[in-house]
């Protein structure tokens, strides 16, 4: 057993469902897989390259600063696209300088859900899908319209959301990263490097 390192601040992060770090690094586009410490691993995400996890609880991570995932109107295609050969696919990032926060979720090449917004900007980068019911819970994932900020009391949840809402959304759609923090899992991580874009 390995002792995990949780992550998910000021990062991207794939949770794909069933598939092996190898076959989702192949559709990364990302060089062979090296075996690291999980603290080497994260550290590696945060320095550009690409960790990538044992199956936990049946979902691989793929996480880097370097995600790179289009923030507009293209984000819907690149998911679906992964998920045409990943199967379900969901994607999450949160950068608290720019307050950028989004997920989104796709399976077998249909995005059936995708958010993301900016809060430097005051703006929704992209919206497809109806809210979730977790999104739903959490107060978040929708365009507010005149109506909703008519009625809106200063005593009310801001109805943006932040990192900890992208946290609790993955745990609650798939797996929370910083649950591996000290968490006992069955395998090493890999670090690998990128040899281009996600296709």
């Amino acid at each position: 057993m390995e002792t995990g390192v949780g992550f998910g601040y000021k990062i991207e992060w794939l949770a794909v469902r069933f598939r092996s770090a190898e076959s989702v690094a192949a559709s990364l586009g990302l060089g062979p897989l090296s075996p690291a410490t999980w603290q080497d691993a994260v550290a590696a995400a945060y320095a550009g390259a690409w960790l990538l996890t044992p199956p936990v609880e049946g979902w691989t991570l793929a996480a880097s600063i370097e995600v790179r995932a289009p923030d507009d109107s293209r984000f819907g295609p690149w998911l679906a696209r992964l998920s045409a050969s990943l199967g379900e696919v969901q994607y999450f990032g949160t950068h608290r300088v720019v307050e950028y926060h989004g997920w989104g979720r796709a399976n077998g090449g249909v995005v059936d859900r995708a958010y993301a917004y900016l809060g430097e900007r005051g703006e929704v980068l992209f919206h497809a899908g109806e809210p979730t019911p977790e999104e739903q819970a959490l107060g978040v994932g929708f365009v507010p319209d005149d109506d909703w900020w008519d009625s809106w009391d200063e005593d009310d949840d801001d109805p943006w959301p932040d990192e900890e809402t992208v946290l609790t959304l993955a745990g609650r759609w798939s797996l929370d990263p910083r649950t591996l923090d000290g968490a006992q899992l069955a395998g090493s991580p890999w670090i690998a490097e990128p040899t281009g874009r996600p296709t």
